[in-house]
């Protein structure tokens, strides 16, 4: 796999984590809170997929929630998200 993202609302191509649609790899609940969401991260969630679900990015997750691996989420964790997407 390349490290290049490629995305039509079906298909993560290259993303850490997987293959396969984006609804695969986010697939946690989350509560509105008007400007931010809580997202709760459920189990095979990577941050690519749930970064590409609310149309953000990684980068800004990491900030957003201070993690220092984007590799290392846990299911149960929850996260402040600033989407600009909903899906």
């Amino acid at each position: 796999m390349s490290d290049e993202v490629k995305v039509n609302d079906q298909e993560l191509e290259g993303v850490q984590g997987g293959y396969g649609p984006w609804q695969q790899y986010a697939r946690g609940r989350y509560d509105n809170y008007g400007s931010y969401i809580m997202y709760h991260v459920a189990s095979g969630d990577v941050l690519s997929g749930i970064a590409i679900r609310f149309g953000v990015t990684v980068g800004e997750i990491q900030q957003w929630n201070n993690i220092a691996n984007p590799n290392v989420i846990y299911a149960g964790q929850k996260l402040t998200i600033y989407p600009r997407t909903l899906r």
